[in-house]
C-alpha cells in the first residue's frame, strides 16, 4: 500500500499555534502522529512524506519509531536535518513521479499548477500550505481537481492514501 502524509513538523511546537493544532505540546502531537501512523502503516508499505518532517535532528529520530518504507520531498523546513538523519529515510527527493495503482502521481512539497502528466489525467499530491486560508495556494488548489493537499492539519494527521484524498476533495475536505 502507498500512503502520503506532509507537514508532520515533529517536535516544533510553534506549528501547533500557527495551524490550530488540538495539542497541548509537541510530545503529545508527535505521539498521536506516531500512533495514527502505525495503526495504518504495515512495514510493506511504502509511506511518503511531503515535506517538513521534523523541527531539528532530536526531534527527527521519531523516524525509528515509524512502519514502513518512507521516502521524503524536501520540504523547506527539513534544510535543519543533518546528512545522518536524512539517510534513515529509504529515500530523499525534491520531486517525483510515481506510478500508484497504475497512476500518474507527482508528488513535491509545493502545490504546483502544471506538473508531470497534468494534461494527461496525472494526479499531484503536496503539502506545505498546511490549513491556512491566507495561502493562495490554498483556495487555488481546490480547483484543481487531480491536486492533493496531505498535510497533517487537513488529513486527520493520519497517512492517507490516493483513494482516500480524492474522497477527502470530492467532500470538501482538502
Amino acid at each position: 500500500m502507498i500512503y502520503y502524509i506532509g507537514d508532520t513538523h515533529f517536535g516544533d511546537k510553534r506549528v501547533m499555534e500557527l495551524a490550530g493544532r488540538p495539542y497541548c505540546s509537541a510530545e503529545e502531537m508527535d505521539d498521536d502522529i506516531v500512533r495514527k501512523w502505525n495503526g495504518r502503516v504495515k512495514d510493506d508499505d511504502t509511506v511518503y512524506v511531503l515535506g517538513d518532517f521534523a523541527f531539528d535532528d532530536a526531534s527527527a529520530q521519531v523516524i525509528d519509531k515509524l512502519y514502513g518504507k518512507k521516502i521524503l520531498l524536501i520540504g523547506n523546513h527539513d534544510d535543519v536535518l543533518s546528512s545522518e538523519t536524512l539517510r534513515k529515510f529509504d529515500c530523499v527527493k525534491t520531486i517525483d513521479t510515481i506510478s500508484d495503482c497504475e497512476r500518474s502521481v507527482c508528488l513535491c512539497h509545493y502545490p504546483l499548477l502544471s506538473y508531470h502528466n497534468s494534461i494527461y489525467g496525472g494526479y499531484h499530491v503536496f503539502g506545505h500550505i498546511h490549513n491556512n486560508p491566507n495561502d493562495k495556494a490554498f483556495h487555488l488548489q481546490r480547483q484543481l481537481p487531480n491536486s492533493f493537499n496531505c498535510g497533517v492539519d487537513v488529513v486527520g494527521f493520519t497517512p492517507r492514501t490516493l483513494d482516500e484524498l480524492i474522497e477527502f476533495k470530492k467532500g470538501g475536505k482538502i
